[in-house]
């Protein structure tokens, strides 16, 4: 055992970074529970990890009500503006969507759905909730090693007035336990809890970043932010080993996951040994023919009408499976990087909730005054297909994570970074846990493998396969961060992943 789990008797949080469990546990020591803690977390890691997700982030979350046993799923991403399409980038004699730039944002949806958890859910006053990440800003933290290299690996970016005026302290990256300040963080941060949402989608913050991201070509209206809308979804689910699996809707790719699952389980995978070639040779199949599904059929429903109960379909899994030939299938899968956490609390409420620029910094636009940066979500959209660049649409979304529940009752809340990979390490961790009988801890720090698209990579403690190009990783190999909490025994337990900065805390 790597990484040694936190078993408490009342509640516990499992993120990304230390600092920020130790925020959540905090809220929850002080009567809150864990819808309280998660907007603290949330918070908190838009601070410590802003480079991941900070408040320019997408949110997605699966929340268990123990009160009433009822699983919920909000969906807070954000819309390409008005004024773009395929059509006006084509005019441009743009073939081919830029990653980084004032193209790439779409509005970012963490706040609006961080309030939206608020008034469904929590319990304590937001200067409570609040507390912990303004803090975080406005004192400043210990640069931990994950951020210090994701400034160092994009000092490209200091061509952004912004990037080097909030993460350039005297002109450099921060080394490893260097105190980071960002004033204007904290600043935003303030007057999102004094004034609400209102001021991030309406007021002087929305204002400033549709004025940076148009200065730098971008075709924003303020009106694209102050119509933005979170929607409160049904959750999907199968069936894995007897096991309630949930996942999110489009236009999240979370269907993925469901999907890969069906074919594990019509093609009798637990046969196999867990770190067999014969295991990781079915798993490259069926992720092919999963990723050919989704490419088809997931895009944002609002535009795209995918019978997802079919998609998501037992019965016609084996089918799909012996009708496509796969081994010549090759789509190059983008990795991405996000930051996953959940919590469980003294009453058995589970959160299970990721945040996302997309990439290191997404867009690599920060906006100066208030150190906020954008997403590069739009990066992800197509010129044809489901996914084509519309109006106000929302990309096809590699953000989800995951619920299980047994004999009617939630009982573990996981989940990882990851892009393009997360439904394969999904697949791969619940499989580890339903077929193979490990503890949560155990099926996180497992040796991993993933097909890339073009080749299949494999940790160390992998056997080697045959027939396919093959990339082999140092265990531990940062092939997705994983998060997860779970009951044992009367206990709560959290675990973070030994390929990441995070630990578990609670009380």
């Amino acid at each position: 055992m790597l990484k040694t789990p936190f078993l408490s008797r009342n509640a516990v949080v499992a993120s990304e970074h230390p600092l920020a469990s130790l925020a959540g546990a905090r809220v929850m020591m002080e009567g809150g529970n864990a819808f309280d803690a998660a907007i603290a977390v949330s918070l908190s890691l838009a601070v410590l990890q802003p480079h991941l997700g900070g408040l320019g982030s997408d949110f997605f979350a699966l929340l268990y009500s123990s009160k009433n046993g009822k699983v919920y799923c909000i969906n807070s991403s954000g819309w390409s503006p008005m004024k773009l399409s395929a059509e006006e980038l084509l005019s441009k004699g743009i073939k081919e969507f830029p990653v980084r730039g004032a193209l790439t944002p779409v509005v970012p949806g963490l706040i609006k759905g961080l309030f939206e958890v608020y008034n469904k859910f929590a319990t304590k006053e937001l200067e409570n909730l609040f507390r912990y990440s303004i803090s975080y800003a406005r004192d400043g933290f210990p640069v931990y090693p994950q951020l210090s290299k994701a400034i160092s690996s994009n000092i490209n970016l200091s061509e952004d007035e912004g990037f080097r005026e909030n993460f350039l302290p005297n002109g450099n990256p921060p080394s490893v336990g260097q105190i980071l300040k960002q004033k204007n963080l904290a600043k935003a941060l303030e007057l999102i809890k004094d004034f609400g949402p209102s001021v991030f989608y309406e007021g002087q913050i929305a204002e400033k970043i549709v004025d940076y991201i148009n200065s730098k070509g971008g075709y924003f209206s303020l009106e694209d932010f102050r119509e933005f809308n979170v929607s409160w979804e049904t959750p999907i689910s199968t069936f894995y080993n007897g096991v309630k699996v949930y996942e999110i809707p489009p236009n999240s790719m979370g269907a993925t996951t469901l999907l890969i699952l069906n074919l594990l389980e019509a093609l009798e995978a637990k046969k196999y040994r867990p770190f067999s070639k014969e295991r990781v040779n079915l798993f490259v199949k069926l992720s092919k023919v999963a990723y050919i599904q989704r490419n088809k059929n997931l895009g944002d429903p609002r535009f795209v009408e995918t019978n997802i109960e079919s998609f998501i379909s037992k019965n016609s899994a084996k089918e799909l499976y012996n009708s496509f030939k796969v081994e010549n299938f090759s789509n190059k899968l983008r990795s991405g990087d996000t930051t996953y956490f959940s919590i469980i609390d003294n009453e058995g409420n589970i959160v299970s909730a990721i945040q996302s620029l997309f990439y290191h910094f997404g867009s690599g636009l920060v906006i100066p005054e208030y150190g906020i940066p954008l997403n590069n979500r739009a990066s992800y959209f197509n010129f044809f297909g489901p996914n084509k660049i519309e109006p106000r649409k929302r990309p096809l979304h590699t953000l989800s994570s995951v619920l299980l529940e047994n004999n009617d009752e939630v009982f573990l809340g996981l989940g990882t970074s990851g892009g393009d990979f997360r439904p394969q390490l999904h697949a791969l961790l619940i499989s580890n846990i339903l077929d193979y009988n490990m503890e949560l801890w155990d099926a996180i720090e497992a040796p991993r493998f993933l097909w890339e698209g073009d080749y299949v990579l494999l940790e160390e403690g992998i056997e080697t396969i045959e027939g396919v190009s093959i990339k082999r990783q140092k265990y531990p190999n940062k092939m997705g961060v994983s998060q997860g909490v779970t009951k044992k025994n009367g206990s709560k337990v959290g675990v973070c992943d030994i390929r990441g900065d995070g630990l578990p805390i609670g009380f």
